[in-house]
């Protein structure tokens, strides 16, 4: 036989729904049966009616900055595989997430050309705080993938001379033998810069060319390369030899 719910709200009953009573006329034999399933009903529904409701959706900001105080403009924020938000001209991204307090979110961060992506997501945790104003803001980095390097060329006794890195000139000292050098590379590079000594007229400068090794660090840096020539003495002019012979005596 099939068993009906009904609601009578003149029968007694110790589970109630709303302002109704709910009961079960069953056969004989499922009385015990149906009578449980009854409370189990009963129960999870009432649980669903006083579970609290899912607070609204909180703003999230999200800080790019390439270098500590330096913005980076067009990150894009992916929530759930979508582009949720984009960087403004401050770094800034907003996300509005919705869930408990305590529930956790991964955001994903894909930084501008010229620019390193994090290699894992930002993991974000709800938290409403006292302020409704104030936002919770977190801070991601996306370094440059170059770095920009100067380095200062001190050529004692040495002017105008050429300043070469990969064959290439990049400088040339003045008449006080001092150059700048810039160059754009990636972090943890190393580069060699040479001071050239092989133009014409400079011969004697001694030492030969030489040659020194630089590494990039992972941040805008300003080196220095010092270098000292001196001229290589001319060998001293041998005598004419005395004339041999008979010499004339006035």
């Amino acid at each position: 036989m099939t068993t009906h719910p009904t609601i009578d709200p003149g029968i007694p009953s110790p589970a109630r729904v709303g302002m109704a009573t709910v009961h079960l006329r069953t056969p004989r034999g499922l009385g015990r049966f149906a009578a449980c399933a009854a409370v189990t009903l009963v129960a999870a529904t009432g649980c669903q009616m006083f579970d609290p409701p899912v607070p609204p959706p909180q703003q999230i900001h999200i800080r790019v900055e390439a270098d500590p105080g330096v913005p980076v403009q067009g990150a894009e924020l992916f929530f759930s595989g979508e582009k949720v938000s984009t960087t403004n001209e401050s770094g800034q991204g907003k996300i509005r997430l919705t869930g408990r307090d305590g529930e956790t979110f991964d955001v994903v961060v894909k930084c501008p050309q010229g620019f390193a992506s994090p290699t894992k997501p930002v993991t974000v945790v709800l938290k409403r705080l006292a302020d409704p104003k104030k936002h919770p803001e977190y801070f991601v980095t996306c370094p440059p993938t170059t770095r920009m390097v100067v380095v200062a060329v001190r050529a004692e006794g040495g002017p105008n001379l050429p300043v070469m890195h990969l064959g290439r000139e990049v400088a040339r000292t003045d008449a006080s033998g001092a150059a700048h050098v810039l160059l754009r590379l990636r972090p943890d590079e190393q580069f060699d810069l040479q001071i050239r000594t092989d133009e014409p007229g400079n011969e004697r400068l001694r030492p030969k060319s030489p040659q020194e090794a630089f590494f990039m660090k992972a941040k805008d840096d300003v080196l220095t390369f010092d270098q000292k020539f001196t001229l290589e003495k001319l060998p001293p002019r041998k005598a004419a030899p005395a004339r041999q012979g008979p010499q004339r005596i006035n």
